[in-house]
């Protein structure tokens, strides 16, 4: 499955120690190979939309959590008003280029 959340490789800009960095992107994966249903890009804004079930709902707060403090570069939002869960990352075209989405 081609991963489409928000981190690919660990960004440059990111706080984490590598070990902790490379655990991060595990649990990313592991969340989108259980959830993701599709992505949505602008130059300033991704939008990923997952299945929304309780455990998708828990386990998108703590990564988002960790991400808050390691990659506070970009803003992240969780929306939880819609039929699907959907995690918001805006920032400037190049902040979100540090993700390494892909």
């Amino acid at each position: 499955m081609t991963h489409i959340g928000p981190l690919n490789g660990l960004p440059i800009a990111c706080t984490l120690t590598p070990t902790a960095g490379k655990a991060q992107i595990e649990k990313w994966r592991a969340f989108d190979e259980d959830y993701a249903l599709e992505t949505e890009r602008t130059d300033t804004r991704l939008t990923i939309h997952y299945a929304k079930v309780e455990d998708s709902i828990a386990r998108l707060r703590g990564l988002v959590e960790a991400e808050s403090s390691c990659c506070s570069f970009v803003d992240w939002r969780i929306e939880e008003q819609y039929s699907d869960l959907r995690l918001v990352v805006t920032g400037s075209p190049q902040q979100l280029a540090a993700l390494n989405v892909g």
